[in-house]
């Protein structure tokens, strides 16, 4: 399952995540984990494994003797030591769990609770080894010095040091006349001239903007809400057996599952947000639910035929975690403000906000705590050729929830 941190617990992860760009998975403690030191192998936990080539669960003989055993390293405080750890199948069920040597030892010395809340992460170590790291959020949580000498350098911290001071220069100067020359602002525009004035050349590379590392994000308007969007998909649902064609089902979507409204007179409307079961956010019966053996999010809702609760549609883990990490690298995101002299417009640049890579499992464990949502925002024509508009369905998390996603987030007035 998905383990749900606390504040104080999110507040660790985020201080990590200066320095760990690797996937993680939550463990929650229980008094049964300790005693009979029999932990679920989560699917995020077992793909983690998988990915660094340390343990495949799937080829593994069942019982716990036939199981695999590395050595990991428990950070605490000021000090990392070694445990050992068993990855394997149960006996019977072939249920995937593992074990920490030792476990309850650390719970007599107090280094582990009950109800603590375990980052498992891999790194690779000086031979090039890769190691699975064990750190408890809750309490005894690593220093500084023992989570860069583990994860490295703060890299994102060494490219900002070199591009904030060139922000902060060109923001203090005042204003600067748009850099396409004279005519109506256009939503890039500020962006793009503030890159013209750093010197970074307009490109179609992958890459972060600065370095590599950072990626420049200007906007005229406050922050937007919206994370990314990315169409589901609809193998084997309702939809893709009233729709053969997958480029239509989109809108056959709005069609079939739409209602009348005076919005869009004539037309099948579909303006819903969608959030998880405990709190759906709307009152047409949808919701999300994260299928984490299937490795998918599942849109949940009512056949309004059959009245038949149904997956819908869905996304699988690795699209979402490929459009989210392609779209919000660490961002420097730049405040700026406009004005015309003459025809041609002047922008300055007022405040930024420096966020960081987000994680996979916050991403997941936020939309399970209602704080990432869905939208969906169209309308289409009730039969015949689809015609209709569809206003960008977009993934979005509440303002409150993005220090979560993306760690602490650093506010820098760029006038001082």
């Amino acid at each position: 399952m998905i383990f749900e941190p606390y504040k104080d617990e999110l507040t660790e992860i985020n201080r990590i995540h200066k320095y760990n760009k690797n996937e993680y998975t939550l463990i929650r403690l229980t008094s049964t984990m300790i005693t009979k030191n029999n932990i679920d192998a989560n699917a995020l936990f077992r793909d983690l494994l998988l990915n660094n080539n340390l343990v495949n669960y799937e080829i593994l003989i069942n019982g716990g003797n036939n199981g695999v055993k590395l050595n990991a390293k428990f950070l605490l405080n000021n000090l990392k030591f070694d445990v050992k750890m068993n990855f394997y199948r149960t006996a019977k069920r072939g249920d995937r769990r593992f074990s920490i040597y030792g476990i309850k030892k650390l719970l007599e010395m107090k280094n582990v609770n009950v109800g603590d809340l375990l980052y498992l992460s891999v790194a690779k170590m000086e031979d090039g080894i890769p190691n699975v790291i064990i750190i408890n959020l809750t309490n005894n949580s690593p220093s500084e010095h023992e989570l860069q000498a583990i994860f490295g350098i703060d890299k994102i911290a060494d490219s900002a040091s070199r591009l904030i001071p060139m922000i902060k220069t060109i923001a203090q100067s005042g204003y600067y006349k748009n850099s396409k020359g004279s005519g109506k602002i256009s939503p890039k525009d500020s962006g793009d001239t503030l890159e013209f004035l750093l010197g970074i050349k307009t490109n179609n590379s992958p890459e972060a903007d600065f370095e590599g590392q950072i990626e420049i994000k200007t906007k005229l308007a406050k922050t937007l809400d919206t994370l990314f969007t990315l169409r589901p998909r609809f193998e084997d649902t309702t939809i893709a057996k009233y729709e053969n064609s997958d480029r239509n089902r989109v809108s056959a979507f709005a069609r079939y599952y739409g209602y009348y409204s005076n919005k869009h007179v004539g037309n099948k409307n579909l303006y819903i947000t969608i959030g998880a079961k405990a709190a759906p956010q709307n009152s047409r019966g949808f919701f999300l639910e994260v299928n984490e053996e299937c490795r998918r999010v599942e849109l949940w809702g009512k056949d309004p035929i059959t009245r038949q609760n149904e997956v819908t549609a869905f996304w699988l883990f690795e699209d979402l975690k490929k459009e989210i990490y392609r779209k919000h690298p660490a961002t420097l995101w730049v405040k700026s403000e406009a004005r015309f002299v003459d025809d041609i417009a002047e922008f300055c640049y007022t405040e930024a906000m420096l966020s960081r890579s987000p994680q996979f499992s916050t991403f997941l464990s936020l939309i399970k705590s209602g704080g990432i949502t869905y939208d969906w925002r169209g309308y289409i024509s009730p039969e015949g050729e689809y015609k209709g508009k569809n206003h960008g369905n977009a993934w979005r998390i509440r303002s409150k929830y993005r220090e979560h996603l993306f760690g602490n987030i650093e506010v820098i007035n760029l006038l001082e």
